[in-house]
Parts: structure tokens; sequence; C-alpha cells
């Protein structure tokens, strides 16, 4: 039973965690559901802190996981124009 509240929880935080318009919701909890758990549990259901917790474990998420931590980087980057200067 605690179980599935904790994985309730999860699966409601974890998302909007990772979202920067990157990867679809499912795919990112698909994706990282697992190293959530396992390595970010104790801080459900506060995003901010499981997004801080996965990132600073980056090298102990599964490839799956860190290609969506990659893709929403990648997603909430600020866009540099080539040519274009700075005002």
């Amino acid at each position: 039973m605690q179980f599935r509240l904790v994985l309730a929880l999860l699966s409601a935080t974890i998302t909007p965690a990772l979202a920067q318009s990157g990867p679809s919701e499912a795919i990112q909890r698909q994706a990282c559901m697992g190293d959530a758990l396992r390595l970010c549990a104790a801080y459900v259901p506060d995003r901010a802190q499981i997004r801080d917790c996965m990132a600073a474990q980056r090298d102990q998420l599964s490839p799956q996981c860190r290609a969506v931590f990659d893709a929403s980087a990648e997603a909430s980057a600020p866009q540099r124009h080539v040519g274009s200067r700075p005002r």
C-alpha cells in the first residue's frame, strides 16, 4: 500500500519536474520512474528536489532516463542565433 502511494506521488511529480517541452510525459515517466524511485524517493513529492536529486546523480541514471534529461536540458537551453549580436 505504501509503495503504491509513493508510486502515485512520484508519478504526479516526476513528469512535471522533467518537462521542459522535451519528450512527452508518458516517455519521461516510462524512462525515469524506476530511477526516481531508486535514487530519489526520499524527495517525493517535491518536484524541484526530485529533479535536482536526479540531475546530481546523472551518472547513475539508466541510459533511457539520461536521454530524457539531456533532451529536457536541450529544450530549455537558451537559443543562440548564429550571426546575431547581443544588444
